[in-house]
């Protein structure tokens, strides 16, 4: 999910079809799973893809460069190998000959050199154009201070491309695994423009499978085994049709009935399959957090409360964390340390999270301290001049949401006098649609990152595309900016910890939770890779084995 405006980790349940003939699925026989999503797929085109579906599918449907393996293991994809050079500026990746479209279209260096020039085109609105920076004039490009033909990155021949930096950036081979520096194949977008992606006919597929039966909308469709794909002896499933199911019960009562082989838990329904032999607890890098409008929200006293550090803080502060973990989700999720969640990243033996964590109660902006939230409330408002305060909280229209907003309309009613809190709950893709326009004055939102701080903390830059709420903090850009250009291990992470101290002391977003998404899922589903952050190879692998 990395990258995508992810509110939450959309995994698949998966449905077998078609039981394997021997240990693994044979080449001669057709299998054929089923797959619960908890959203509509919104897009097929990687310079739009920002939620978990969209990433889930084009995951599946394109290949990058490279592809992201077991622990994140960096593997190779449409370049069959690299170079680097001593001094981490000029990268140089050999592309694979027997890499072509689904019709047959060779995929080139030139097509890299098409793809990457389109998505920091500013003509093209890429949400993700901003994480090519450290490419040559990469910035100045999306600022529209260069032309695209300007970018660092060029075609030696057909089959070798370089990429040159501003500077070393160590998480660059882990980013091409995104979405947004996937291929797409420049006949379909001249054909289609901005319509490119908008349907299943309308896209180019350069990966392990195309999609078939989606029209731009629906809650179905399948995706079917690319047998042009260079690498198709490795994909072991043939087709796999997602299905959304935004029930948890729903998608319990379809896995008992043997319609699904896998499907997500939530609440007791945790504790009561834990001693199922097809239970399976993963825990995850991604997280869910609220952000508040500080740019248009619904009304100007809701601008001038979300504009006031004491306001923020008191939101922040009267949620009991520990409480709705344990006895709302009770799903072995975990109280958070901040915005950058445990697990995903250390130096020298210390994780990230532990080691930006400020215990200081008023600062930390994840801890709980009902007197206080009381106290910064009435402060807040009474430099705002107001009494009381009417409110909507926006978030996706599944259970685990209505948890989420359940919780934080009780507490927050409960613990902040005059505050009116009402719930506003709308299809993921509404949601998405009300975060780019800044329609909302609080909305859940979540992050499935790369296995890098960055990757969080890139998002809450003066300016940034995902920086929804438009908070803004010079000190913390400087920051980051130093971080994301300085050649130096020991300056980037303290630059990184410095900015996530900042973001939480002055309550730049309010941290929730991080995710642990357990499943049912049948052991007969084989080689399923599941990475706490970054990507995952997807389907590439996956097979079906007797039992």
């Amino acid at each position: 999910m990395k990258k995508v405006v992810s509110v939450a980790v959309a995994v698949g349940s998966v449905a077998l079809m078609t039981a394997a003939c021997s240990s693994k699925t044979s080449a001669s026989t057709t299998s054929k799973i089923s797959v619960a999503i908890a959203s509509d797929l919104q897009t097929l085109d990687p310079a739009h893809c920002i939620e978990t579906t969209s990433g889930e599918v084009i995951n599946n449907t394109e290949e990058g460069l490279i592809t992201i393996g077991q622990n994140n293991k960096v593997e190779p994809g449409i370049a069959k190998s690299w170079t680097k050079s001593a001094d981490g500026k000029t990268y140089t990746f050999n592309i694979r000959k027997d890499a072509y479209w689904a019709d047959g279209t060779p995929i080139t260096a030139k097509t890299f050199v098409y793809s990457w020039q389109r998505e920091v085109n500013p003509k093209t609105a890429a949400e993700n154009a901003y994480r090519f920076s450290g490419i040559v004039n990469a910035d100045a490009i999306t600022s529209s201070k260069k032309d695209v033909s300007t970018l660092g990155v060029t075609a030696d021949g057909n089959y070798k491309l370089v990429v040159k930096m501003d500077h070393p950036m160590a998480t660059f081979e882990q980013m091409l695994g995104n979405a947004e520096f996937m291929p797409v194949e420049k006949k379909m977008v001249e054909k289609y423009g901005d319509k490119y992606g908008t349907d299943s006919t309308k896209v180019g597929y350069s990966g392990p499978y195309t999609v078939k039966k989606w029209n731009g909308s629906g809650d179905s469709w399948t995706l079917a085994k690319n047998n042009k794909y260079w690498n198709k002896g490795n994909i072991h499933i043939d087709d796999v049709t997602y299905q959304v199911v935004k029930e948890a019960t729903t998608g319990l009562n379809m896995f008992e009935s043997g319609q699904l082989d896998q499907t997500t838990l939530i609440g007791n329904q945790v504790q009561n399959e834990k001693n199922n032999k097809d239970f399976k607890q993963v825990k995850s890098g991604a997280n869910y957090f609220v952000q508040v409008n500080q740019k248009s929200p619904s009304s100007d006293m809701a601008k001038k409360a979300f504009n006031n550090v004491y306001i923020r803080k008191a939101l922040s502060l009267a949620i009991n964390r520990k409480e709705f973990v344990n006895n709302v989700l009770n799903d072995g999720s975990t109280v958070p340390l901040g915005v950058v969640t445990q697990g995903i990243s250390s130096y020298k033996g210390k994780d990230f999270a532990q080691a930006a964590y400020n215990k200081n109660t008023a600062d930390s902006g994840v801890s709980y301290d009902k007197k206080l939230a009381q106290d910064y409330w009435d402060k807040g408002m009474k430099q705002i001049g107001a009494t009381s305060l009417d409110l909507t909280v926006t978030s996706d229209d599944d259970d685990t949401h209505d948890s989420i907003v359940q919780y934080l309309q009780n507490t927050w009613t409960k613990n902040l006098k005059g505050l009116k809190l009402t719930i506003k709950k709308v299809p993921k893709a509404t949601r998405v649609k009300y975060l780019q326009s800044g329609n909302f004055d609080i909305i859940v939102s979540g992050w499935s990152p790369d296995a890098d701080p960055a990757s969080f903390l890139d998002m809450f830059k003066t300016g940034n595309s995902y920086n929804f709420g438009d908070w803004s903090n010079a000190t913390y850009d400087n920051d980051m900016n130093t971080a994301e250009t300085t050649a130096d291990d020991s300056t980037r992470w303290n630059k990184m910890i410095d900015a996530e101290q900042i973001l939480m002391k002055d309550q730049g977003v309010i941290p929730l939770y991080q995710l642990s998404t357990t499943y049912l899922r049948n052991t007969k589903i084989k080689n399923y890779v599941d990475n706490p952050a970054g990507g995952t190879p997807g389907w590439r692998g996956v097979y079906l084995a007797n039992k």
